[in-house]
């Protein structure tokens, strides 16, 4: 080497390192594109799953505590016509197990949401692989709890709504931020149109808006693609949440 020789420069620092799951909850809402591809390249689920249910217990223990399941199941019972019709001792029957019933689903309800969640994760899965898209279980199951959070987010302002009115209804349990459309519809006169808005969700939207970009990156489809798979499994869901209310407005007729 002459003295007029410079030295190489020495290669740039490679960062290596891996952003941990709080972070990735805050980049999948500052910057969710971003996000999902790390998480495509390096799923998790322990942490963010272990927050969504904790969280989910004490939401549901705090409204719980607050809860008259005995009035909640007189009203649920009121707005079914058939009713009416039953001996009072048939009536106090359902009003005791439905308010069982209610009582033990609110309980229940984080760990039914896993269930929930291994479910979205293995038919998004399935439809994008279908559009010839490629990814596996464990980026799928990521990306569905990651991309759940919008809706994690609407249930703690929700319990703070719902901790400060002095009672609660049926109605304030079934939309009480008002982020759909569903208020405008009285759920016991107007079942199926409360249902249809009430799915129109804005944190629903969120979370949908999620998994699009989410499974787009796992399975390496476009956009474009990615959405055509993600809505429309959205509409048969929401097709399907239609079939209770419509049975309920067929026998108020």
């Amino acid at each position: 080497m002459t003295s007029t020789d410079a030295p190489a420069p020495a290669p740039a620092p490679v960062d290596n390192t891996k952003p941990n799951s709080f972070q990735r909850i805050v980049g999948v809402f500052a910057s969710p594109a971003k996000t999902f591809d790390e998480i495509a390249r390096r799923p998790d689920w322990v942490v963010p799953l272990l927050i969504l249910v904790v969280i989910s217990f004490a939401t549901a223990w705090a409204i719980g505590s607050r809860l008259d399941y005995q009035g909640l199941a007189q009203q649920a019972m009121e707005s079914n016509p058939r009713v009416a019709d039953m001996p009072a001792d048939q009536q106090a029957r359902m009003v005791r197990f439905t308010a069982t019933t209610m009582k033990v689903t609110t309980v229940i309800a984080p760990l039914l949401s896993i269930i929930g969640l291994l479910i979205i994760a293995g038919v998004c899965l399935l439809g994008v692989r279908a559009m010839g898209g490629g990814g596996n279980f464990a980026q799928a199951w990521s990306v569905a709890i990651y991309g759940w959070y919008p809706r994690l987010i609407k249930g703690i302002l929700a319990t703070i709504v719902l901790l400060n009115r002095k009672s609660l209804t049926i109605i304030d349990l079934q939309n009480p931020l008002r982020s759909n459309l569903g208020f405008l519809f009285d759920p016991k006169l107007h079942p199926v149109a409360f249902a249809f808005t009430s799915s129109f969700d804005i944190f629903a939207i969120w979370s949908l808006i999620l998994y699009i970009i989410g499974f787009s990156a796992i399975s390496r489809l476009s956009r474009g693609k990615t959405a055509a798979v993600i809505i429309v499994l959205w509409i048969v869901v929401v097709m399907l949440t239609l079939i209770g209310p419509a049975f309920q407005a067929a026998k108020m007729k």
